[in-house]
């Protein structure tokens, strides 16, 4: 069978999960009695993972008159929405059959030796009960599984307990509708990790680690509203894998990242403005501003001491004051991390996770459904990220003028924020131009990027230190501290005057012929 799956996925506690077995929020729905049924899946790939670096996963499910090969593509999808390719064969026996793998049209099978190179890597042990439901004039049709047990490689493994549920007919604005039902009723979290690719982690031992972002490429026959949605879903997914990460570990890493993948949502709001703008996008803004507020100061404290504490701290590893101001201080980044980890553990956040997903993909910005989509939605990507490009670059030569050196550190910081602008549009877009020129034009903008954050880093320092250690041996150590950043300030602006003006006379790739 080939086709293609929509669904929702939502992890949850197994406590929680009993309760949601013991009071079905479906239950207005339910088609039927539910039905429970073991799972048992072996996932293949080569030793080197070559269907996974390509974006496929291969298993084979026994099922209760066989066996069933399942081939799946990574496909699209944000805030726990899945839309992938998906190809079902039935099997007399556990083993692969490589007709059926060629019958995908997948360009990755027709590799003979790569085929002859599969083996298991990791299963899924699952117990499954499915629920099917539907609107009562049979408008749309959703199957929700709830499934628990575990991803198992080798000798690890990791609890599996989440809600999927599958769209089968109708609009995908009804999974976003029964995810909230089930948000209201337990604490359950949208999940952009399927079982595969927490079965890949776990057998490489990178299940919990955090997770660098990136833009995904972009194509030139997609539409202005398909290159949002594209971008936005990379950085919810960023935003969720290092929400994972954070929760399961603590790591103050993971802090950054979030934040990097909610700054870089924003710019792409700010970049798509003309075509994602409307009544929803003031809330849209209102959460990103409130999970920001929550996630920055564990960022920033983090910031303080290995920028500017720990330095000083090198250059004089037996001053018993700076060990005992960098004691302090780590005290205050423990707290703010431990907030930031409250919030984030919190049903508001959940919620906004879920919010911004079900806006990405069905949002009103999309145009009202039945309804002929907007020409500016359905315009080529290309002429209208060329045009995004130059309004950024040209704000940002606006704001910094002739000369870094001559602004004020407020001013400076300005810079550094239109800077990020830049070079997250930059980013967006790279794909859509001569990747050379595009490479050194946003080496350029990181460098500059850089300095101005050492400098700013610097401009917050000083207050913070003062403010806060007025006597005694900390005092004396935080004046330590100001006063060298202080000697290092004249020659970062030097720097950052040097790296402006060689930005400013890198050609801008997209007017290049």
């Amino acid at each position: 069978m080939d086709g293609r799956e929509i669904e929702l996925k939502l992890g949850l506690a197994p406590e929680d999960m009993e309760r949601l077995r013991l009071r079905p929020c479906f239950d207005a729905h339910c088609q039927g009695e539910p039905k429970t049924k073991r799972l048992i899946s072996i996932y293949f790939d080569t030793p080197d993972f070559a269907l996974a670096a390509a974006g496929i996963s291969l298993r084979v499910r026994a099922v209760d008159d066989g066996h069933v090969q399942t081939v799946k593509t990574v496909g699209t999808g944000s805030s726990g929405l899945f839309s992938r390719a998906e190809w079902e064969a039935p099997l007399d026996s556990p083993a692969l059959a490589p007709h059926h793998l060629l019958s995908t049209g997948l360009a990755t099978f027709n590799d003979a030796a790569l085929i002859e190179r599969l083996a298991p890597v990791f299963a899924t042990h699952v117990d499954r009960t499915i629920y099917r439901l539907a609107g009562d004039g049979g408008e749309w049709e959703v199957e929700a599984a709830l499934d628990q047990g575990e991803v198992v490689a080798g000798p690890h493994s990791e609890a599996i307990c989440e809600v999927e549920l599958e769209l089968r007919g109708g609009p995908p604005d009804r999974l976003f509708t029964l995810a909230r039902q089930v948000l209201e009723t337990v604490p359950a979290r949208p999940l952009v990790s399927t079982k595969s690719e927490r079965g890949y982690r776990l057998a490489a031992g990178s299940l919990n680690l955090p997770v660098k972002g990136k833009a995904p490429p972009l194509s030139f026959d997609l539409t202005v509203a398909e290159a949002f949605q594209t971008i936005a879903r990379s950085c919810l997914d960023h935003l969720l894998i290092n929400e994972r990460c954070l929760l399961a570990t603590g790591d103050g890493e993971a802090v950054h990242q979030m934040r990097v993948a909610l700054r870089r949502l924003r710019s792409a709001i700010k970049v798509f403005r003309p075509i994602v703008d409307g009544a929803q996008l003031a809330d849209v803004k209102d959460d990103l501003r409130w999970i920001l507020a929550n996630l920055g100061p564990a960022r920033d404290s983090e910031v303080f001491l290995t920028e500017i504490i720990d330095p000083v701290l090198a250059q004089h590893p037996d001053n018993s004051g700076l060990e005992a101001l960098r004691a302090y201080w780590q005290d205050d980044h423990v707290v703010k991390l431990a907030q930031a980890s409250e919030a984030v553990r919190s049903h508001r956040f959940s919620t906004l996770a879920l919010k911004l997903g079900e806006w990405v993909e069905t949002g009103a910005w999309l145009g009202r459904p039945g309804e002929p989509p907007r020409r500016k939605l359905q315009a080529p990507i290309a002429s209208f990220a060329m045009t995004r490009l130059g309004k950024s670059v040209g704000k940002l030569l606006s704001v910094a003028g002739d000369s870094i050196g001559r602004l004020s550190p407020e001013n400076q910081h300005a810079v550094r924020i239109q800077c990020k602008q830049v070079r997250y549009a930059g980013e967006f877009f790279a794909s859509l131009v001569p990747r050379k020129q595009m490479k050194v034009f946003l080496a350029e903008l990181a460098e500059l990027q850089d300095v101005l954050g050492r400098l700013n880093d610097i401009a917050v320092a000083t207050p913070k230190l003062t403010g806060k250690h007025v006597e005694g041996g900390r005092a004396k150590a935080a004046g330590l501290v100001a006063g060298w950043h202080q000697s290092r300030r004249a020659a970062l602006v030097s720097e950052a005057e040097k790296a402006w003006k060689r930005w400013r006379n890198c050609p801008q790739p997209w007017l290049e012929d």
